[in-house]
């Protein structure tokens, strides 16, 4: 069995979102979700230079191009709205497997956005890609996210003890995979 590359960016509908390629318009939007602290709690330290979001943008441009991520600018279907980034990265073309990140600005929280941005990411991963796992690690503390995960069929695989480090202490990570089989049994 083998990984499939998408020969082009792949643009999804995903009920009210468009999820299509990050690009320069990007920036502000996502500076507006890695600058705020409530949105940043656990993901890492909040920005706090505009400029430096642009080292943020380019990588997630060229992840497609270098064959090493897919990150998806989710746009509101109706309005054109920024609303926040979400997709692949760590890919292992060996093992089939690549771990999901998202992020989703604080205004738009709670309101069913990225579960149905997720849903299509994960099918394009298992049916396009040919995923066979799609991981996540997720901040104990994180309830928006660790409900969004269990909600879309992740299960709990372990805890990675004072794994990453941001705001001036170590903290632990939630691992949670989803096998293409268990879509099956759902």
């Amino acid at each position: 069995m083998e990984a499939v590359w998408p020969g082009e960016f792949p643009v999804l509908n995903a009920g009210r979102v468009l999820l299509r390629r990050v690009s320069k318009k990007d920036s502000n939007g996502i500076y507006r979700c890695f600058s705020n602290p409530d949105t940043m709690r656990y993901l890492g330290t909040p920005l706090d230079d505009p400029l430096s979001i642009s080292g943020i943008v380019e990588d997630y441009m060229e992840g497609y191009d270098e064959g090493c991520s897919i990150v998806w600018a989710l746009e509101n279907r109706k309005t054109g709205e920024f609303l926040g980034t979400a997709g692949f990265e760590n890919f292992s073309f060996l093992d089939l497997k690549a771990e999901t990140g998202f992020t989703l600005l604080e205004s738009h929280q709670g309101q069913g956005y990225m579960s149905e941005a997720l849903k299509s990411i994960m099918e394009f991963g298992f049916e396009t890609i040919m995923l066979n796992r799609i991981e996540a690690t997720i901040h104990p503390d994180n309830a928006g996210a660790l409900k969004l995960v269990e909600k879309l069929g992740f299960s709990l695989e372990g805890r990675l003890r004072k794994s990453v480090f941001f705001n001036g202490s170590f903290h632990d990570q939630l691992v949670f995979s989803v096998l293409k089989e268990d879509r099956s049994l759902s």
